[in-house]
């Protein structure tokens, strides 16, 4: 699935699974998805984030890049704080993982989300944090229901999973999918009395500030 369409389906789920918890949609918890929906690509040099943050857009340059902000974060505060270490060593993780694997595992899942949780918890609300699983959750399974699938076991066997309905990024489907969570998003909006300015600069300036 697309970076664009990985964004769409998290804002999506957000929209659609927090009034389900009792919780109320906002520009916070649907950016936090948007953003969350493409972590788990950061496994990947060409991922939208990676193209913005990294100093060398390759495979090398992805591995010094977050291994030496782990290094870094190891040098500097040492193995005894828990949660700096669980960082550093999430970081190294994401530096040397292929694309695929560790990010798009129930256990590298788990670990974003349990990192962030405990790095944000005092920071931002409840909903938001839950947002931001959310938005991780929607790309392994957009990812799930493609062609390459997801290492979803992994490290435990490095088998792909994926949905008996499989979608490729180059064929017709990603544009029809697209207009779809499109279509999704004007229907919550719309159903729930946002007025259209507000929605208008949610989406383009959440969809486009990774174009």
């Amino acid at each position: 699935m697309t970076g664009k369409n990985h964004m769409l389906f998290g804002s999506v789920a957000s929209l659609y699974f927090l009034p389900k918890l009792g919780y109320e949609p906002d520009i916070m918890t649907t950016t936090a998805a948007i953003i969350s929906s493409l972590i788990p690509d950061l496994d990947h040099p060409r991922a939208k984030i990676n193209q913005k943050i990294l100093p060398i857009k390759n495979r090398l340059g992805k591995i010094f890049f977050y291994c030496g902000i782990g290094s870094f974060l190891l040098y500097q505060y040492g193995i005894e704080n828990r949660l700096t270490l669980a960082i550093a060593i999430l970081l190294i993780m994401i530096g040397f993982s292929r694309h695929r694997s560790f990010t798009h595992s129930l256990i590298g899942s788990f670990a974003i989300s349990s990192v962030v949780f405990f790095v944000l918890r005092n920071t931002l609300p409840y909903p938001v944090l839950l947002s931001f699983i959310v938005g991780l959750c929607s790309h392994l399974i957009g990812d799930y229901m493609t062609i390459t699938g997801i290492g979803l076991f992994y490290p435990f066997t490095d088998k792909r999973y994926r949905f008996v309905l499989i979608i490729s990024s180059s064929n017709m489907a990603e544009p029809f999918i697209g207009l779809f969570f499109i279509y999704l998003i004007i229907h919550y909006y719309i159903n729930n009395d946002f007025s259209m300015n507000f929605f208008y600069s949610l989406f383009y300036s959440l969809f486009y500030m990774f174009k």
